[in-house]
């Protein structure tokens, strides 16, 4: 179902890398406000959106994104919890044009094999409450959905990587 009608090419997946934080960057300046407060909870200042896609673009975390014609469209992160070390934490992001075509479900299904071959035992995303498009989302992937602290809290238990 990734297939959009504006280019030639369907939406390419990639993780991203150090020369994509600027692009990234980009990606989450185009997110309204409401998007803004989904991702991250509260309001992101311009600031901090720039150094969070440098940082998620170089740090070592699992980044994957989609792009068409040169624009990251769609990203799904993965990083481990500082105080549990087998959880993983994912976080998505996607264009309000750009929903609805199978790009959030093709991450979450990236980053759970990402986890897996990483190690972790648990993933876990959060989001808030109002937010039903990652509910949707989530309940695609696992039953396991609960409500903690004003916030919602979906938890997957990845599969176990195959040996290749």
């Amino acid at each position: 179902m990734i297939a959009r009608v504006t280019g030639a090419q369907p939406p390419r997946l990639f993780r991203l890398g150090p020369r994509d934080a600027d692009r990234y960057a980009d990606h989450l300046l185009r997110l309204d406000d409401e998007d803004r407060r989904f991702r991250f909870f509260d309001d992101a200042p311009e600031f901090m959106i720039m150094l969070h896609a440098g940082a998620a673009a170089s740090d070592g975390r699992i980044a994957l994104g989609f792009e068409e014609g040169g624009e990251i469209r769609a990203v799904g992160e993965l990083f481990a919890d500082p105080a549990r070390p087998e959880v993983g934490e994912l976080a998505f992001s996607v264009e309000k044009g750009w929903r609805r075509h199978g790009l959030g479900a093709a991450l979450m299904g990236g980053l759970i094999e990402a986890g897996a071959r990483a190690g972790f035992s648990t993933l876990e995303l959060e989001f808030l409450a109002n937010n039903a498009a990652m509910q949707a989302l989530a309940r695609r992937f696992t039953p396991s959905i609960v409500r903690r602290d004003g916030r919602v809290v979906a938890t997957i238990a990845p599969v176990v990587a195959r040996a290749d």
